[in-house]
């Protein structure tokens, strides 16, 4: 019997990634749908890009969403390059966030989260500039998280990293804003809405389910347990994290 498996926020839990699909036992049937945020505020980034690469190779059907955090990342490498390369956009920079001469892309993902994946990446070296640990980050990693997509459709569900607006279901008019960054719940379907919203981003105490929406991220970026669950049975599977 194929399983339709959605596995919420990852955020650099490693551990807790192998021990989550270790207990799901994954089989050649399954469809699997990682719904993002792989990165960022856990201490094993690289490691889990490294994995989800390697899981992706060995079930090409696995689906994986693009995170907020991911977005984030993509964007700090991009002014990254930009300052070292001397061709920074002075508008951009000027209307950006920016503190100690970083480009406000780099800054901001920082500040939200990205502190602990720079750090991965600078091989224990904590004083090396955070634009050149960017954009030395492994090609591999940046291919695989610019192949990642904003939403997935199957059968009655909508698989999404953060929400949805039913005003802009492709996300063309808000330049996929809703899919990376909206935490408004789905208290009513709008006019012809059909899908339940499968979807992370949002922090719960536990896996939330009603007739719209179905919640998976239980705060492994924050010291709580990791979630994944077959969308079709509603079972459930969670990793806590490993204690000291």
């Amino acid at each position: 019997m194929q399983r339709l498996i959605a596995i919420g926020d990852i955020h650099g839990q490693q551990e807790m990634l192998c021990d989550l699909m270790a207990q799901i036992a994954p089989q050649p049937e399954d469809q699997f749908v990682f719904l993002g945020d792989y990165i960022d505020r856990g201490p094993e980034s690289p490691a889990v890009l490294d994995w989800l690469i390697d899981f992706q190779q060995q079930y090409p059907k696995t689906v994986f969403l693009r995170g907020n955090h991911e977005q984030m990342l993509l964007d700090a490498v991009s002014a990254a390059e930009r300052k070292l390369s001397g061709n920074n956009n002075f508008m951009h920079d000027f209307l950006s966030l920016r503190s100690n001469g970083l480009p406000g892309p780099v800054f901001y993902f920082i500040g939200c989260g990205g502190q602990e994946t720079v750090a991965a990446y600078s091989s224990g070296q904590p004083d090396l500039d955070p634009c050149k640990v960017l954009t030395a980050i492994p090609s591999s990693h940046l291919r695989f998280l610019r192949q990642t997509c904003f939403y997935h459709l199957q059968d009655h569900f909508m698989f999404v990293h953060a929400g949805v607006d039913p005003k802009d279901i492709t996300g063309e008019k808000r330049n996929n804003q809703a899919f990376l960054w909206q935490r408004e719940p789905l208290w009513k379907a709008a006019k012809g809405w059909t899908k339940v919203v499968v979807h992370g981003h949002t922090p719960v105490s536990e896996p939330y389910f009603s007739q719209l929406e179905i919640n998976l991220d239980t705060g492994a970026g924050y010291g709580a347990c990791l979630t994944a669950c077959d969308v079709l049975t509603q079972q459930v599977w969670q990793s806590l994290p490993v204690s000291d």
